[in-house]
């Protein structure tokens, strides 16, 4: 099957895989996000870079499939969120 839009993809790769597994997954991908980083900090190198480029990638895709599991189309606490860091920086 080709799927057209990633939010396609998403939902297959859920019903594939498992909700279980997929929140199992975000747990792995954040836990090499933090490794990537502490490496790029302890060594600041191109690889150690492109590390942490490639799990953010990973992240971000496992988070939007959170969004589609946890039905996360309500924007309202996000923009809230925004809002809240727009003013910390702000008042500084």
């Amino acid at each position: 099957m080709m799927y057209q839009t990633e939010s396609e993809i998403y939902n297959a790769a859920i019903n594939f895989f498992g909700v279980e597994s997929q929140l199992n997954m975000l747990s792995e991908e954040v836990g090499e996000l933090l490794t990537a980083i502490n490496k790029w900090r302890r060594y600041g190198g191109c690889k150690e870079y492109n590390m942490v480029v490639e799990e953010i990638a990973d992240v971000e895709i496992m988070l939007n499939q959170m969004k589609v599991i946890f039905d996360c189309n309500n924007k309202d606490i996000y923009n809230k969120k925004l809002e809240r860091l727009k003013g910390r920086i702000e008042h500084v």
